[in-house]
């Protein structure tokens, strides 16, 4: 007898049961490790990134729950960061920000930022570093977090790279007062360093010392940042104490105390520098050489092929001159690269809107739309002024072009025929008295209404003092009365060969009614000598100018 065949309706949901259960099996598991990674994470490093070593899960990932996703990736970027493996990949960290987003105070969403930040650093990418470390400090919910501590840390140390050394500071001082330093010693002796790091930096011999004798007598720092510690001091008492006897011993425990003898660069070029200052040249030129034998340091090689090209011409060796200033030039370019202070300006001021953004929309944005409206309306009202000034005064400008136009077609018409006449290389005629005074009287109404005859009143009583005007205002008004008196001081300086630059713009005030005082005042001179150099231009000028300039004297 034939069995009754099975419906393969019920087979295809007994399959799909099967892999439900399956795959809902594998989701708990795969969460257990994270949360039992996520537990060790902080005690036991190693251990945590061991368990998710075990997942084996890099090429599946994708097929799990996003939140699963996103904290594999927090958690693995995590692990190998703490356990020195130099992150090279960005991949994992943004994955766990672009899930945990930016919107809300979480520690997740914080810790995806700040190991985004770490892995920028490691990646060389310092720009992108700085603006992840920043974003991390407003998603911290808890500001006695040591993560938040840290972010602050590692964003003084890419201030310091980039020589921003105020920021920088200011990073390290909340470093410094955290809670992660008040309980850690090694903490306190990292944050002892770079502040004092930074006040070398910022040329603050006083407020550096203390700081680094703290480090050194400090017994949980590391003998590597001690060494460390030795060669910053040795800067500070060569370079900024210029004690370079003092600064010697303490390069010395630098060189010796490193093991990588390829990573002391710098030391030998401070070493080279107290040499130089001792008058020893020939082992300043050895220890500099010395240098280049090192891992290249930008800022170390740019100072040490300066100091080369200068040894090499008071030791004689000049064959090597040339090289050394080229490639010191090379060098100086790179340094001046590597400040990018525009750049980083720019991602501050974003994060500094985004944050106020996120704190007040949602509280205070109705008087968002009232001042928005209301700046706006001002922008509009003010816009409105400025063009109406705008159009005013070129009205005016174009105003005054007109007459002075007029006035040179008038000059034009009443001498073109004298000039037809007159031979070619001989110099136009100077225009009539009349038309000068059309001009004068033209200079004198754009002065009246030039903010220099306001100034004029204002300093009154520094006149009347017999003051002087300051040198900067000086300049500016001699300007003013070139421009406006281009067209007549030309043709005083052609009739009155005689004149110097003084002489005419000492006529020019004079023609807008300024008082000797007042010419004393802006010449800077004593009264006296106003009213002497005015009798001395009379017998340089023709008897109409004077006249026309000065009056009829009495």
């Amino acid at each position: 007898m034939k069995r009754p065949a099975t419906p393969v309706p019920l087979l295809l949901i007994l399959f799909l049961l099967a892999v439900a259960v399956t795959s809902c099996r594998r989701d708990a598991s795969f969460h257990a490790a994270l949360t039992r990674a996520e537990a060790l994470m902080e005690s036991d490093p190693r251990a945590a990134r061991a368990v998710l070593d075990s997942l084996n899960l890099q090429s599946s990932i994708f097929n799990l729950p996003s939140k699963d996703v996103a904290l594999y990736a927090l958690l693995r970027t995590q692990a190998d960061y703490k356990c020195r493996v130099r992150l090279t990949s960005d991949s994992l960290p943004l994955i766990a920000t672009d899930y945990y987003g930016t919107r809300r105070k979480t520690q997740r969403a914080a810790l995806a930022q700040y190991y985004l930040g770490c892995t920028y650093s490691d990646m060389g990418r310092d720009l992108d570093a700085i603006d992840a470390f920043l974003r991390a400090i407003t998603l911290f919910p808890d500001t006695t977090n040591k993560y938040y501590a840290y972010s602050f840390f590692e964003l003084g140390q890419q201030y310091l790279t980039h020589e921003k050394v105020k920021e920088a500071l200011v990073a390290f001082q909340h470093y410094r007062c955290s809670d992660a330093c008040q309980s850690d010693s090694l903490n306190i002796g990292y944050g002892d360093r770079y502040l004092g790091m930074s006040y070398l930096y910022m040329n603050k011999a006083e407020q550096a010392e203390p700081y680094f004798l703290k480090v050194i007598d400090n017994p949980f720092v590391s003998k590597m940042y001690k060494d460390n510690t030795n060669f910053q001091l040795a800067k500070l008492y060569a370079y900024l104490n210029e004690d370079y006897a003092k600064a010697k011993p303490y390069v010395e425990k630098s060189i010796a105390g490193y093991k990588d003898k390829e990573s002391i660069g710098a030391a030998y070029h401070v070493k080279a520098d107290i040499l130089w200052h001792e008058g020893e040249l020939d082992s300043a030129f050895y220890y500099y050489k010395k240098v280049l034998t090192c891992k290249q340091d930008t800022r170390t090689y740019c100072g040490t092929y300066k100091r080369l090209t200068e040894l090499s011409l008071v030791l004689n060796q000049t064959d090597s001159t040339d090289v050394y200033f080229q490639r010191y030039l090379a060098f100086a370019d790179s340094v001046s690269k590597i400040r990018r202070d525009k750049e980083i300006s720019d991602i501050e001021n974003n994060h500094v809107v985004e944050l106020h953004d996120r704190e007040l929309a949602v509280q205070r944005s109705r008087l968002y739309w009232t001042w928005g409206v209301l700046f706006v309306f001002l922008v509009f009202v003010a816009s409105i002024i400025i063009l109406l000034y705008d159009r005013r005064h070129k009205t005016e400008k174009l105003k005054y072009e007109k007459a002075l136009n007029a006035i040179r077609q008038q000059y034009f018409a009443q001498n073109v025929k004298r000039e037809d006449s007159a031979p070619e290389d001989s110099m136009p005629p100077t225009p009539s008295v009349s038309l000068q005074e059309e001009r004068k009287a033209l200079y004198q109404r754009q002065y009246e209404s030039s903010e220099w005859a306001r100034y004029f009143k204002k300093h009154l009583p520094d006149i009347k003092a017999q003051g002087f005007m300051p040198a900067a205002d000086a300049e500016s008004f001699e300007r003013y009365l070139n421009n406006l008196f281009v067209d007549m001081l030309l043709d005083m300086v052609k009739d009155n060969p005689g004149l110097t630059d003084q002489d005419a713009e000492y006529c020019a005030m004079t023609l807008l009614g300024l008082k000797p005082a007042q010419i004393a005042y802006c010449c800077r001179l004593s009264l006296s000598s106003c009213y002497t150099r005015r009798s001395r231009m009379k017998p340089r000028m023709t008897a109409e100018w004077y006249q026309f300039v000065f009056g009829k004297e009495p």
